[in-house]
């Protein structure tokens, strides 16, 4: 991108180039067209058992197929052109929309571009909407799904996007803000003024320390435990202006169990575009996310939405979150995915296999007359209280 062409070394060049970039911009006519919102789908296997979405990042200078390009290196789209012959019964799709600071720019920010994104997802997944989700965002893009989950979550009309979302995966997202936003904010803001473009808070959700970021933060914050989460950083600098999102900014900060933290050896453009195959770093990028998907697509634990619950015999699978769980009997088994869910087994021969965080389980032995009063006792503890919840 052109902007990357600039030398801020010093106040004195940092000002001389932006004057250059101000007169180029008088002198050549603007870019146009590309500012459009749409879901675009790549891959549509006919047994998909999975939705995988990328989001792109910024677009600054309005390039045409600015969301194609993101992922691509050489002509090699690694999302179709790769990754389905290792995950072949993924749906794979780009989200593309308007992420340029200074061209062609539109008043839709972060929260705007987050609803926009939930509107498609609802329509393409009318026929399945409980199929599992996984979003991979470059930089702002990460931003944009943190923002859509969060309203997910609070809106009926598109909770079953946030139950269904399993997996995060972040290429160099600012979760913290990135080091070079402010002087991207005084190009954008030459740009918009010499276009008469309005302005947007993209650049303002890249800042570290902005009121958009704390509040994205703040408000996913109570969500983090809800994912697997994969958090790739750069570690090559982008030119002259270095390292753009540094290890500390492009990581939330979980335990491992929770969020991969993955060094890839590319700069903050390059980090999510790969020629070929054999390339050591779309290898690493291939194998994790292949495992997440695997993970999100589990036969054994009957991947559901939160709170559904599937009984075989006197096993129990459950896929979710908040489930509060309760077995009396003979070699009770439990196999538990999710967050803050409750077990309680009474009998002999128990077994709980638990993934997640923040669960909790009680196996009690019990002989059979005990187990049978027990059982009674919940059957009429349930007929009383008219709980319908799952058990």
């Amino acid at each position: 991108m052109a902007i990357f062409a600039f030398h801020p070394w010093t106040k004195n060049s940092r000002t001389s180039s932006l004057r250059k970039m101000s007169t180029k911009i008088e002198r050549e006519s603007l870019p146009c067209g590309s500012g459009e919102n749409f879901l675009k789908i790549l891959v549509d296997p006919p047994d998909a058992n999975i939705d995988i979405i990328a989001v792109h990042g910024l677009n600054p200078f309005n390039k045409q197929s600015h969301a194609e390009a993101t992922w691509t290196s050489e002509g090699k789209l690694w999302l179709s052109d790769f990754l389905p012959s290792r995950v072949p019964q993924a749906r794979i799709g780009l989200f593309g929309y308007n992420s340029n600071v200074a061209f062609e720019s539109s008043t839709a920010g972060v929260r705007e571009q987050g609803e926009n994104i939930l509107n498609h997802l609802e329509q393409i997944r009318v026929n399945d909407p409980r199929r599992p989700l996984i979003f991979i965002c470059h930089s702002l893009g990460g931003l944009v799904v943190k923002r859509a989950l969060v309203h997910a979550k609070a809106d009926a009309t598109y909770k079953r996007i946030w139950e269904s979302t399993f997996g995060l995966v972040f290429f160099a997202t600012p979760q913290q803000g990135g080091n070079c936003a402010g002087f991207g904010d005084i190009v954008a803001g030459i740009a918009r003024c010499v276009s008469r473009n309005p302005g947007n808070t993209f650049m303002a959700a890249l800042k570290s320390n902005s009121p958009v970021l704390s509040t994205i933060t703040d408000d996913f914050r109570q969500m983090l435990e809800d994912f697997q989460i994969i958090s790739f950083y750069e570690t090559r600098p982008l030119g002259s202006f270095g390292i753009i999102v540094d290890h500390k900014s492009a990581l939330l900060g979980l335990a491992g169990t929770r969020e991969r933290q993955i060094p890839v050896d590319a700069d903050h453009r390059d980090i999510c575009k790969f020629a070929s195959n054999e390339d050591p770093r779309y290898r690493l990028v291939e194998d994790n996310i292949a495992q997440m998907i695997i993970n999100a697509t589990s036969p054994t634990l009957h991947r559901q939405t939160s709170g559904e619950v599937c009984l075989e015999g006197n096993i129990i699978y459950i896929n979710g979150r908040s489930n509060t769980i309760t077995q009396a009997g003979g070699t009770n088994q439990s196999i538990i995915n999710g967050n803050r869910n409750r077990t309680g087994q009474f009998g002999n021969k128990n077994r709980c296999e638990v993934d997640g965080m923040s669960n909790t389980t009680t196996q009690v032995s019990m002989d059979a007359t005990s187990v049978l009063l027990m059982g009674l006792r919940l059957v009429l503890d349930r007929w009383i209280s008219g709980d319908k919840g799952n058990t």
